[in-house]
């Protein structure tokens, strides 16, 4: 976690201002920028060179002119720079009136939200119950030696699930792989959870990751425990970025000790605990008070985990697949979907035409199997395809050997 000393805090405090101000500032002189009022600006080719330029009167519009970005400028400014910036824009600023005491205080802690990024937000009541993932656990045996299971909102309930689904899928001996999604957009649960997932796959009494706080040396402990339920065969992981703190503290140690393949996109770096804090009319201020630390020490906070093998997908046709079995509809239609019948060369030496039925059903207006299209999961597919594909190249070696 971060740590700040009184004097860097004020300083950070002013540069997150002051950016804010400037960004403001921009977007007014595009908007008024047939005004043609004068501004006077700092220019400088270098961040370090902000100390000692000379201001210049230029016309129109401002554009940063330097090519470094706003945060880069900002913070080339040490605490003497920012003050003498505040009483420069207080001062001389065209719409200086707009910049009072709640203006500058409102601008630190906007920019203080965008520094800090997931590590502190503004929420709404709404807005912190709408953070709850709206789909179920799930489980599928998607073939014979494939099993699949998905985590809604990783609570205990589905903890009890996932105990029974997995001791079904241990009683099937040709089940090789467990494809463990973790793709539910719960950004946060119970780090309690984590542990007890992890104690499925991992052997007793080992240390699984620990919760460090600021100010406090001797962190919180998260080892394995014993249990009667439990997965010692190949897992594969799916991962994007709305996979929240409990879903990347599993996916980080299982790709870490039991190396598990990992394939998506790369997540956030949701691992720690937050705190919520009332501080006015609807508006809550969440904040991170401890962070994950894995076994070896390292930390994935605002890092994320990278896939071992990369798959970019869009979250809606993520999310539409999702509602889609949610209603009912069976995960292999994502993964098997039925070719419609074509014309080939076995139909025309047999004097068949395996397109009848389906132009007569057009013809006719009637629906057809083969006229929704279904969206795609590319994520799950290529699990599922590279799996088949091993497997497949598998059985061939054996057969070679065997002849």
């Amino acid at each position: 976690m971060w740590k700040f000393i009184p004097g860097d805090r004020r300083i950070a405090v002013m540069r997150a201002r002051l950016r804010t101000i400037l960004l403001l500032l921009f977007s007014f002189s595009a908007v008024h920028a047939d005004d043609k009022a004068p501004v006077t600006i700092p220019v400088a080719k270098k961040a370090d060179e902000l100390n000692r330029v000379q201001p210049v009167t230029v016309q129109g519009t401002v554009e940063n002119p330097t090519g470094y970005s706003l945060e880069t400028l900002v913070d080339g400014l040490n605490q003497a720079n920012l003050q003498e910036a505040f009483r420069l824009l207080s001062s001389e600023y065209i719409k200086r009136e707009d910049l009072d005491y709640l203006s500058l205080n409102r601008a630190a802690m906007q920019g203080i939200l965008e520094r800090l990024d997931f590590g502190a937000m503004l929420l709404t009541e709404a807005s912190r119950s709408a953070q709850n993932s709206p789909y179920p656990f799930l489980s599928a045996r998607i073939d014979d030696q494939i099993a699949y299971i998905r985590f809604g909102k990783f609570n205990r309930d589905e903890l009890s699930s996932f105990d029974s689904v997995i001791t079904e899928f241990r009683e099937e001996e040709k089940i090789k792989t467990l494809i463990l999604d973790l793709r539910s957009p719960q950004a946060q649960a119970e780090f309690t959870i984590a542990s007890e997932i992890l104690s499925r796959f991992r052997p007793p009494n080992e240390l699984l990751f620990k919760i460090r706080r600021p100010g406090n040396e001797r962190p919180t402990l998260f080892p394995s425990k014993p249990n009667a339920v439990s997965w010692g065969r190949e897992i594969v992981i799916l991962v994007d970025k709305e996979t929240g703190n409990v879903g990347e503290i599993i996916a980080a140690v299982l790709q870490r000790k039991n190396n598990s393949l990992v394939i998506g996109e790369k997540t956030k770096g949701l691992t720690v605990e937050y705190r919520d804090v009332p501080i006015g009319e609807d508006r809550i201020l969440r904040y991170a008070i401890a962070e994950v630390i894995l076994e070896d020490e390292s930390s994935i906070f605002q890092k994320g985990i990278t896939p071992d093998l990369p798959t970019p997908a869009e979250l809606e046709s993520k999310h539409e697949v999702f509602e889609k079995i949610n209603q009912q509809t069976p995960l292999s239609k994502f993964l098997f979907q039925k070719e419609r019948p074509r014309m080939n060369e076995a139909a025309l030496v047999a004097g068949t035409d395996p397109e009848l039925e389906y132009y007569l059903a057009k013809s006719n207006g009637r629906k057809t199997e083969w006229d929704e299209q279904l969206p795609e999961d590319r994520v799950l597919q290529k699990a599922v395809d590279i799996l088949r594909t091993r497997d497949f190249l598998d059985s061939g070696k054996r057969r070679k050997r065997r002849l």
